[in-house]
């Protein structure tokens, strides 16, 4: 009884929570966003932004105290409950509705067959495959620290000292997202990091590539499956060293650089696809609103969370598309959305330095 308690809650802290959340805030999403998976994506870019700020916070101030994490739990579960709570009374039946199936083609069906299939069994394989990584001992351990011992890195996984609060790591705070998890859930961090947390990035990654692939081939639906097919591939047969982006997807799933290329780099590109969009309507004007900045913002905030890296190339990134969005669009206003949505990468720089 208490395994199925515990599965429940793992669904609650894991799906629900930022589905609910999303709810809340996808009022300044244009009307044709408002789907089911992108309201999910806001809300799992909200969710992470509140755990991050509360944790470094919390790391910042008492991480050296055997309540630290404790009470980073407790402020953490309080906003993530009420933000999630308030979503809940903002639920549109609406965006349940079944996809319209029955109009594609049979070739069609049958290549969604094949990606789903795929989808599948990388999930699978995720959550009964044990891969052996020299980083486990590091962040993992730190998830586990935090849940079992209170102290926020501020413990050596390896020796079981004391040691220096490290910026470089602690600034990089997906394994107390982890922690927080599993103590909600009331099980261990390490089933989180291993078992769980593989099923919510895989789909969820594959699911943004879905969103590009609709912009990308927005008159030619045959052509998203075999695009995501492709992407499968390139992910599944992608373990050509233990450095590639496809590697730290489905090998390294719960280490913040995967989430970086898996999540984050991939929706700044789709944000600014819907921006590219937007300016090949009439006129060429740009019907952008601030809320697709807003949420790059939430999306550079993430890449902070992920690791130190997001913050430098996540910046880079965005620079790059805010150039070639400039020369689209002819508006200089596009600078200023800019600015805007890579000010967490600054903050970041400021705590970098302070730490």
């Amino acid at each position: 009884m208490l395994t199925i308690w515990s599965i429940v809650r793992l669904i609650i802290f894991m799906f629900i929570v930022p589905m609910c959340i999303g709810q809340l805030f996808k009022f300044f999403l244009k009307k044709e966003l408002r789907t089911l998976g992108i309201t999910f994506l806001l809300g799992f870019f909200i969710y992470s932004g509140i755990v991050q700020i509360i944790s470094i916070l919390c790391i910042m101030t008492i991480a050296g105290k055997p309540y630290a994490f404790q009470t980073c739990f407790k402020w953490c579960l309080f906003a993530v409950l009420l933000f999630a709570v308030a979503g809940c009374f903002r639920f549109d039946k609406k965006m349940l509705k079944k996809p319209d199936i029955k109009s594609l083609s049979m070739d069609t069906k049958i290549f969604y067959g094949i990606f789903f299939a795929l989808v599948a069994f990388q999930m699978v394989m995720a959550v009964i495959t044990r891969i052996f990584d020299g980083d486990n001992s590091y962040y993992v351990t730190q998830s586990v620290i935090a849940q079992k011992m209170g102290a926020m890195y501020t413990i050596d996984p390896n020796k079981g000292g004391s040691i220096m609060l490290d910026g470089r790591h602690a600034l990089a705070a997906i394994p107390m997202w982890i922690a927080f998890i599993a103590k909600a859930a009331g099980v261990h961090s390490t089933i989180v990091a291993y078992t769980v947390w593989p099923v919510l990035i895989i789909l969820l990654a594959y699911f943004i590539y879905h969103e590009i692939a609709r912009v990308l081939f927005t008159d030619k639906i045959e052509m998203r499956p075999i695009f995501m097919i492709i992407v499968n591939m390139l992910m599944i047969f992608g373990n050509v060293s233990i450095y590639t982006p496809a590697t730290f997807f489905l090998m390294r799933t719960w280490q913040g650089k995967s989430m970086l290329t898996s999540i984050a780099f991939p929706t700044i590109l789709l944000i600014f696809l819907w921006m590219f969009k937007d300016t090949g309507e009439e006129e060429k004007k740009l019907s952008q609103k601030a809320s697709l900045w807003g949420l790059l913002a939430l999306v550079n905030m993430f890449s902070g969370m992920c690791s130190e890296m997001g913050v430098v190339f996540g910046a880079g990134l965005i620079a790059l598309l805010t150039l070639v969005l400039l020369y689209s669009s002819k508006r200089l206003t596009v600078l200023l959305g800019a600015f805007c949505s890579v000010i967490p990468n600054l903050v970041y720089v400021v705590l970098y330095k302070l730490m």
